[in-house]
This record gives structure tokens, sequence and C-alpha cells, in this order.
């Protein structure tokens, strides 16, 4: 650890315990329970994919030394599976941060946000730039980040605005000698115009043509245009499991409809109807253009089929394997909340009857077999096969429950959940 990182992080800590001392004398509570969300992988990164999952973990890990603080992961349906969950007669004065991360050129961004679940007032918003694959840079930046700008909101004693207001003065600072090990910014009135910035990648543009003097000038790749001369069997096998487990681990659109429901005669049921369409993204094809070689064909029937050929894979014992352990298909798990976030129902859509066994504590679950995967991964002899089915897929789901569940409000979420997710809750 370098000399400047130790006192980049002595000034995290001489900062938090002003912020302390100043609100010593204010009497509001900080906050005791912590939602996290996913991180959007905004560019559908296939190396990086699992910090989805794993930059929320690192929150929890570091906090997880509190007694007095509850960290549990939004719109899941794991928080339901375990034990120790708060009760309604619990205090809980909760904060939700959510994030996202995307690769920028030759540097590596994390932007995340934290809000009031009860007024939604935004506490903290931040971004954090690190040297692309400084695995290092990426855990401390961001723990020291969060440790900085979250902390501070769950001591004892709260001046709510007046922390806001503290972490919004703190200026960033850029340690230069370790190539960046933080870039941290506020997000200002700029931000649409830095969000373009962000997205913009040279890989995304099919040509640079211009002008200059009197010449006239175009450039082109050549790799995306004859991906077959630059075959690389290894690389192409490694990037062709990671398209399967991140792409196709994302692959559906979903629309909403509207809520039908009719109230019995008591008043003290609701027969609810809920329309969802689910369809296959159009990145997905998209995803795989100029990126690996493959052979595509449409059929009659409105699907397409693509081939990933032996002679660019390495499609061997090992990697149907490897495919067979991050089993891609996944299946909609249907939350109903409340305005603060708190599950009151969920649906999970699945043919597989061993999902019966599933036991949620203080949350009902219903289990429907309309659910069909639109796309599908068939080994050949030849090759590997993905069939997609472009026609979409609208179910109704129709069910009756007690209003006191739902009351006067819900808020629906679809989220997809893998088969090995799931299996791994079932042991």
């Amino acid at each position: 650890m370098t000399k400047n990182k130790f006192k980049y992080i002595n000034s995290v800590l001489v900062f938090s315990l002003n912020l302390l001392l100043f609100n010593f004398l204010q009497s509001e509570s900080g906050y005791n329970t912590i939602y996290l969300m996913e991180f959007d992988n905004l560019r559908n990164d296939f190396t990086n994919n699992n910090l989805k999952t794993a930059l929320p973990d690192l929150i929890k890990e570091n906090y997880k030394f509190r007694e007095d603080l509850k960290v549990e992961y939004a719109g899941d349906i794991r928080p339901y599976l375990e034990k120790n969950l708060w009760t309604e007669e619990d205090p809980i004065k909760g904060l939700i941060i959510s994030g996202s991360f995307q690769r920028i050129n030759n540097e590596f961004s994390i932007d995340y946000e934290a809000y009031d679940i009860h007024s939604w007032k935004q506490l903290v918003n931040r971004q954090i730039v690190c040297p692309m694959n400084d695995v290092i840079c990426i855990h401390d930046a961001f723990l020291i980040s969060i440790e900085k700008n979250i902390s501070p909101f769950l001591a004892d004693d709260l001046d709510l605005q007046a922390t806001i207001d503290a972490i919004k003065k703190e200026k960033p600072k850029r340690d230069v000698e370790t190539q960046g090990i933080m870039n941290e910014t506020n997000l200002d009135d700029n931000s649409s115009e830095k969000e373009f910035l962000l997205n913009k990648d040279i890989d995304d543009i099919p040509h640079i043509e211009g002008e200059s003097g009197n010449r006239y000038y175009r450039e082109f790749n050549i790799k995306n245009l004859a991906p077959d001369l630059f075959t690389n069997i290894s690389e192409n096998t490694e990037k062709l499991l990671g398209y399967f487990n991140s792409v196709l681990s994302e692959p559906y659109d979903v629309k909403i409809g509207e809520l039908s429901v009719n109230v019995s005669p008591d008043k003290e049921l609701l027969s609810i109807s809920l329309p969802i369409k689910y369809s296959l993204k159009n990145i997905l094809k998209e995803k795989l253009r100029g990126v690996l070689p493959y052979s595509i064909s449409d059929l009659e029937s409105g699907g397409t089929i693509i081939k990933f050929s032996k002679k660019d894979y390495n499609l061997d014992g090992m990697f149907l394997e490897s495919l067979e352990f991050n089993r891609t298909h996944i299946m909609p798990v249907i939350f109903f909340n409340n305005k603060i976030g708190q599950v009151q129902f969920i649906i999970l859509d699945s043919w597989h009857e061993k999902y019966q066994l599933f036991k949620p504590k203080n949350v009902s679950l219903l289990l429907e077999n309309h659910f069909k995967p639109l796309y599908s991964i068939t080994p050949n002899e030849k090759d590997i096969q993905l069939l997609f089915d472009s026609k979409p897929l609208e179910i109704v789901y129709n069910f009756t429950i007690p209003y006191g569940i739902i009351g006067d409000y819900t808020k629906v979420t679809v989220k997809f959940m893998k088969e090995s997710e799931l299996d791994e809750l079932l042991e």
C-alpha cells in the first residue's frame, strides 16, 4: 500500500470523525438498515459481469461487524428464505444503494447512489474511476468511498441535511502516483454531457472519415470486416462462454400490463389479473457482430439459428461441462412490494416441481407454470446451435389474495433468476 494511499485513508478517517463531532448535538437517529440492489452492467461486459453482485457483496461484507445494522438485498428472493428477519415491531430506518459500472476506454467507472427509502431523498451520488484491470484499485477505492460517504449516515446522532451538505463539500482526490487509485466526483449539472462522453467508445464506431487539407481519409477495422483472419480458438471459447453467461442471463424485455382487481362481497379478498409480456432483446445478435465467428439463418417460423463451429472454438467436454455448470436457463420471479420496498407477495414461474420445497418466511409464494424460454442451446457434433424465438410470449397471472397483504398500493417488479441460483437456495 503506498504512502499516498495511507494519507488518503487518514484524511477519510479525520473527515468522518469531524462529521461525528459536528452532528453530536443533533438528536435524530441514524439509519439502521441498508437495502442493496444489483449494480447494472451498462455495456454487458462479459469479463466484469460478476461485479453486478460482487460490489453490493463488498458493502455487506464491510458492515458485517455492525450488530446494530441490518444489510440485505432488495428485490431478491434470498432475504425471505433466511432467518432473523426484521419484524413489524422493529423500527426500520432504511437507505437503499444502487449503482452501475462500465469500461471507458482504458479506465473503469463505478457510479452509485443512496436514497432514503421513506422520502426517496437522495443522500449520496458518487463516481469512482480506476485504471482498467486494476482490481486492487477497484476494490480499495470502492470500499474507501463507501466508508467515507455511507458510514456518516449510520451514526447514532445524525443531522441528515448537514451530513449531506458536508459530503458534497468534500472535494474528491486523485492519486496520480498510483495511476488514479481514486477519482471520485459528485455528478453535477453537466451529467448529461458526461454520460455521452462515458458511453462513447471507439469500438462502437463502424468507421472514421474526414478531411485534412487536400487529403480525404477513411479508417477501417479489418478485424471487424474479416474476423476469420484473427481467429484465436482459446480466446473465442472464453468469449463464447462469457456471452452465454452474461448476455443470455438477461435476454428478455418485459412489459408489465394493467392490473385488474375484483373485490369479494365481504371486501376481504382481491381477485387479481396481471398480464406480462416477455420478448427477446434485439441486442442479442448485435452483441456478436464483429466479436465472434458464427453463421446465422432465419426460419420460416420467425425464429433464428446461430451456429458456432468447432473449427473456431474448443467445444469439448470441458466446455460443455462449463456450460452446464453455469446454466443460462432463467425463470421470472415477480415481486409485489409496498411503498417502502418490503415484499408483500412473490410469484415464481417455473415448471420444476422441486421449487415447491420453497418455504418463504412472512411472505406468500405462488408457483406458476406458464413461462417458456424463448431461446435454447443445442450441442451437435460439428457445432453449438443457439435458437431464438422472435415471437413475444404474453402470460396472464391470476390469483386471489387477502386485501390486508396488498392494501391500497403495490409495486410490481420482474426479476429473472438462473436455475442454478434457485437450486443453491434449495440446498
